[in-house]
């Protein structure tokens, strides 16, 4: 957990108008005294002590105390509600009469309650709280967000105020960045109908059981245990709780399935880019590694998007507790420009990335002739290949490509796309009913 420690804060420029404040009280007091005005000595006297007292309260308000943010989670999807603790602690002998901290929550995250708080052009929603602590005190609240928008949020920093109980002289200090940030995943929907051809339909091994088992029935989910199969893993459940839970059956085979990410949502870079594309490809491809890993697939990633935090533009395929939470978080991580072509990206790491005979699954919302031409190539080469669309227009009509149009799960048919993502719900997405067409 990470604490802030707190140290001497600057003082409000009032402090120096209040200091000669006190000056002028010693005079006054000096000047009753020696003009035998006990009435006179009295009041100042009192008005002194009180002034002083309170000087010298504000200046240690600061000291020796510690505040921090935390949660216990870490990674979640859009629409997950995180509980978030909010920590201090007055590590000194002196009460702490009033204290106000104040900082924006990031937009993207909700604070549960404060909804119509939800401001953009602020940079995020004002999590302000004023507590008093005595001496040696430690308090704990507890506060409600809710994630509804995929991306990498920090916390802080936050400003800290307080002063003395009769709140003459006030401090104030900026702490640092919280250390808990926030990963959210991308709104993932199940893909029942989406069949994963393979190269090798017996698979890696040899296998008693068929191919393909149902995994829109699971019987539950339970814990991981040493000796359960890996390809039982749950991985949504799996990175929403942060430890291993698998489901009750298992899938026969384990097969490569590559997931080849256009990060593209316009034609030309400065025509800007289209937000709800751009979320649409990161749901879309976020729900096939899980679906493709419930198959029993190795699964790897495969992106020309830029990413934050440093992400790898190239996962490669494999199994383990780790490896689609790390294809999540990367699809998390994306940003609204590319670095390269995707070809370029893809066949500068093509011999390790792309393992003879894997499925490759190309999600898009623009094509361009190069990335298209590669993916036609892998075809020939006897690579499986599915592609899905979910840009805005129709989708072209390629010779050599089947294009299935998945704009009716993802929220980007021409009727939804101007509303899409102005304000998200919650979801991240919005989601229709409906078969996805082939072209």
């Amino acid at each position: 957990m990470a604490y802030y420690r707190t140290g001497r804060g600057p003082e409000n420029p009032a402090t120096i108008g209040r200091d000669l404040f006190i000056i002028l009280l010693v005079i006054v007091t000096i000047v009753g005294a020696a003009t035998g005005s006990a009435l006179v000595v009295a009041l100042s006297g009192i008005a002194l002590v009180v002034t002083v007292v309170a000087r010298a309260w504000s200046a240690v308000s600061l000291k020796d105390l510690e505040y921090t943010m935390s949660s216990k989670s870490t990674h979640v999807f859009a629409g997950d509600e995180i509980d978030v603790v909010l920590r201090y602690e007055n590590k000194k002998p002196v009460p702490v009469p009033w204290l106000h901290t104040h900082e924006l929550v990031p937009t993207g995250v909700e604070i549960v309650g404060r909804e119509n708080l939800f401001m953009d052009y602020m940079g995020g929603t004002p999590l302000d709280e004023v507590v008093s602590l005595g001496r040696y005190e430690r308090l704990t609240l507890h506060r409600k967000f809710k994630a509804i928008r995929r991306g990498h949020y920090t916390f802080g920093p936050a400003e800290i105020t307080s002063g003395d109980l009769f709140g003459l002289y006030t401090r104030k200090i900026v702490a640092e960045r919280h250390q808990w940030s926030l990963i959210v995943y991308p709104s993932t929907i199940d893909l029942p109908e989406l069949e994963l051809p393979t190269a090798r339909p017996i698979g890696d091994v040899r296998s008693r059981h068929t191919l393909w088992r149902d995994p829109t029935r699971p019987a539950g989910v339970t814990e991981y245990r040493p000796g359960d199969s890996i390809k039982s893993i749950d991985w949504k459940v799996t990175a929403r709780r942060g430890s291993l839970f698998v489901r009750q059956f298992d899938p026969s085979v384990s097969q490569y399935a590559m997931v080849l990410l256009e990060g593209a949502t316009t034609a030309r870079p400065w025509e800007g880019f289209r937000l709800d594309v751009l979320e649409a490809l990161a749901s879309c491809a976020g729900s096939v590694v899980i679906h493709a890993a419930n198959l029993g697939f190795r699964v790897g990633l495969v992106t020309n998007s830029t990413l934050s935090m440093g992400g790898r533009n190239v996962v490669r395929p494999a199994s383990g507790g780790q490896q689609v939470p790390m294809i999540l978080e990367t699809l998390a991580m994306m940003r609204p420009a590319t670095v390269a072509h995707l070809d370029s990206v893809a066949r500068s790491r093509a011999r390790d990335a792309l393992p003879a005979g894997a499925t490759i699954v190309y999600v898009a919302g623009q094509l361009r002739d190069t990335a298209v031409a590669y993916v036609i190539d892998l075809a020939r080469r006897g690579h499986p290949v599915v592609t899905l669309w979910v840009g805005r227009e129709d989708p072209p009509v390629i010779p050599g490509l089947v294009i299935r149009d998945y704009r009716g799960l993802f929220g980007t048919l021409p009727e939804t796309a101007d509303a899409a993502f102005t304000r998200p719900d919650g979801r991240g997405l919005a989601v229709k009913d409906g078969e996805a067409a082939s072209v």
